[in-house]
């Protein structure tokens, strides 16, 4: 039992001796500390698009199945790859009916999610479907996909410009940098919600006869990164 004591007290002494050691060494050893953050601007290289067809809007002309057909026509003649990029997200009717009941109601309205990789893509699709009479359409995803490429890259740049802003202030006095003592970070800003917008070629309208119609040109929002550092350095 009193060796068991001996053994505890012990080992507190080197551990209260150890924590004094470290506490004097981060109280008396010099440093210096740098704040970064690396911004950069991406164009999304996915965008998925919301299409709804609702027989409504064709006031009984035109069936939902002739719809469908019209749109899937549309996306072959813009080599759209259906199989792989287009799903359909979800189809109903808006005609109650009791249940039990044996007599199953025609389907009135469609909703597909659509997968493209760049904005050419989208602005010959979106003017596909036009003519087709299908514009219930809209942006409801944007991704980058080297998003992991991308950080990487970023937390390379926001080091090394902590080293060297560091390095520059430390001179001005004359010291120098040494090894970097701890290092936080964080990324921000990449939550942005989807953006489409039209806007005109000026350059192209003015070109063309006032009677020419001029297709609006779609853009989309690009999705920002930030990418944070917090180092502290040893100045000798």
């Amino acid at each position: 039992m009193k060796r068991n004591v001996l053994t505890i007290a012990l080992v507190t002494t080197l551990l209260m001796t150890f924590t004094a050691k470290s506490l004097a060494q981060s109280t008396t050893q010099p440093y210096i500390d740098m704040s970064i953050t690396v911004e950069r601007e991406v164009t999304p290289d996915e965008l998925y698009l919301c299409i709804t067809i609702n027989e409504k809007e064709y006031k009984g002309k035109k069936s939902l199945e002739e719809m469908q057909d019209a749109m899937i026509d549309a996306l072959k003649a813009c080599r759209i790859d259906i199989s792989n990029c287009l799903t359909l997200n979800y189809m109903d009717s808006e005609i109650s009916y009791k249940a039990f009941s044996k007599k199953v109601m025609p389907k009135t309205e469609a909703t597909y999610i659509l997968k493209l990789n760049d904005a050419t893509a989208m602005q010959n699709v979106i003017s596909a479907l036009e003519e087709k009479q299908i514009s219930n359409i809209s942006l409801i995803r944007t991704r980058y996909t080297k998003e992991k490429e991308l950080k990487a890259e970023m937390g390379i740049e926001a080091m090394q410009q902590a080293k060297a802003e560091a390095q520059t202030l430390a001179g001005a006095i004359g010291q120098e940098v040494g090894k970097a003592i701890t290092i936080s970070s964080w990324t921000s800003g990449n939550e942005q919600q989807p953006r489409m917008y039209k806007a005109r070629a000026n350059a192209l309208e003015d070109s063309l006869s006032s009677s020419a119609p001029v297709m609006p040109i779609i853009q989309i929002g690009k999705i920002t990164y930030r990418f944070n550092v917090s180092v502290r350095f040893e100045l000798r």
